[in-house]
């Protein structure tokens, strides 16, 4: 594409050189320019895309765009827009020929469920034959081929050209957890989208919403009909207070989902398990059987807002069903870690408040014996929700070990103590212990037959932050490990 053309399909730029310049692609990372691509200078928390002008050029950048002044002598055009990431987002779907326009595409968001029901809605294209990609906190992938992503959604550029390439590959439909910080920073601005779901919302992310009404208004964003995106069927969860006025305020194709028997949507009957789920789900298609490998209550929403979008894209309900059956899991999602042991382990990325509350419920219902909880809160993140998650875990468990998640810049003990003002409140015993993996491994030294052992907050990482590195540690691994060396001291 040549500069003229983006200027006559883009409006509010200002553009200073030869306008017959070819663009064949878009960057926001100056590391990642390829030779012919224009490069956007964004402006984030940290740094200024600006900085970085000159080796973008040196790396083969053509022109430059940018919503502020750059320091002249660059000698590339520059393209001076309004709003660099709107730019960015309308930018890349012209250069990339508007992949999104070309597919059925379900974008899920909300606070929690957002992965393992990507992951569901990503089984059930599969057991209907579609080719599909995915898009989420796990990465990316076009069928089974992986491919890396350091954000839960990408940045516009970054997120158009993969499902440009996922189009060419034969991709029909795709699925993308589109996250609350996505939406305000404008990454899928004038996305088309065949179903947008909400599953809830509850207190997360405020270090950078601020207030609920500012985080429900990001989310907003998906789904209002003043916007520039595009979705076809909205499918809401109407147990959530958010979720009922968001229904009052969409536009268009909705469908409601939950245990109110008012939703389309909804259980009829369940039965929850050690090692599943039974369910049947009522759905204006009919009735829906499932047996899924799936575990405890938050799944049945998962599933139901799962199938709430795959069937308003008239897929089958026989695939439906087979699809949701074929998951076994999500990574870091409830996941089970044996190694032999008389006690179940689980790892799971509950890292907020209403997650952490509800997976240890979950696990309370599925537990004989004693439930034993290790978790931490991340540091230079929302410092409110710290005593808060310890009230929750020394209310719901029987003892509690607090530790460090990703403590980034902040000091480990200085977070803890925030949390500790909230473990007091709650009848368990608690420890302290910064060091994860010693955390770790107390919590399964305690444990018996019978109890279990959920290390809650990281889920499927494998690095933790601390300072400005990002050190190897995956607690999925760690407690593998553990459990090994303690099944060898007892001589087994």
């Amino acid at each position: 594409m040549r500069i003229a053309e983006m200027l006559d399909r883009i409006t509010g730029i200002t553009f200073e050189g030869n306008p017959r310049i070819e663009i064949s692609g878009i960057s926001h990372d100056s590391r990642r320019v390829k030779t012919g691509d224009l490069f956007v200078a964004l402006k984030g928390e940290k740094t200024d895309g600006a900085r970085y002008v000159d080796e973008a050029i040196r790396r083969g950048a053509v022109a430059i765009a940018s919503d502020h002044g750059l320091e002249p002598g660059h000698g590339a055009p520059v393209l001076l827009v309004p709003d660099a990431r709107q730019f960015l987002a309308e930018s890349s779907r012209w250069v990339y020929r508007d992949p999104a326009a070309e597919m059925r595409l379900v974008a899920i968001t909300g606070t929690n469920g957002k992965t393992t029901t990507a992951g569901l809605v990503d089984a059930i294209f599969r057991g209907a034959g579609i080719p599909s990609c995915l898009v989420g906190t796990l990465g990316m992938k076009i069928g089974d081929r992986p491919f890396p992503s350091n954000h839960t959604t990408p940045e516009a550029s970054d997120l158009t050209a993969f499902l440009r390439q996922a189009r060419t590959q034969g991709c029909t439909h795709g699925v993308l957890e589109v996250s609350s910080h996505a939406l305000a920073l404008k990454r899928v601005f004038g996305t088309r989208f065949a179903v947008g779901v909400f599953s809830n919302l509850t207190p997360e992310h405020l270090d950078f919403h601020h207030d609920m009404e500012s985080y429900y208004q990001a989310k907003r964003i998906l789904f209002r009909p003043e916007g520039a995106n595009s979705v076809g069927a909205s499918v809401l969860n109407i147990d959530d207070a958010y979720g009922r006025r968001l229904a009052a305020e969409v536009h268009g194709t909705v469908l409601r989902y939950g245990f109110d028997p008012a939703a389309e949507v909804h259980v009829r009957s369940s039965r929850t398990r050690p090692d599943g789920i039974e369910l049947r789900l009522s759905t204006p298609w009919g009735d829906l059987d499932i047996e899924s490998h799936l575990i405890g209550r938050p799944n049945l929403y998962n599933i139901m807002a799962a199938a709430a979008a795959t069937l308003s894209l008239e897929i089958p309900l026989h695939a439906v069903r087979l699809g949701i059956e074929s998951l076994s899991g999500v990574p870091g999602r409830l996941e089970p870690v044996r190694g032999g042991q008389p006690y179940t382990v689980i790892v799971d990325y509950a890292h907020s408040p209403d997650a952490l509350e509800k997976l240890l419920e979950t696990v309370r219902q599925l537990t004989r014996g004693r439930l034993i909880a290790v978790f931490g809160c991340g540091g230079d993140r929302d410092r409110g929700k710290r005593p808060l998650m310890g009230e929750i875990a020394t209310r719901l468990s029987d003892l509690v070990i607090a530790t460090s998640d990703n403590p980034r810049s902040e000091d480990p003990a200085a977070i803890l103590a925030e949390i500790e003002s909230g473990l007091k409140r709650g009848a368990a015993p608690y420890r302290l212990l910064p060091d994860r993996r010693e955390a770790i491994r107390a919590a399964l030294s305690q444990a018996a037959a019978g109890d279990a052992v959920v290390i809650a907050g990281k889920g499927h990482e494998s690095y933790q932050v601390i300072g400005a590195e990002a050190l190897p540690f995956d607690d999925r691994a760690v407690a593998g490990e553990l459990l090994r060396e303690l099944r060898r001291a007892r001589g087994e």
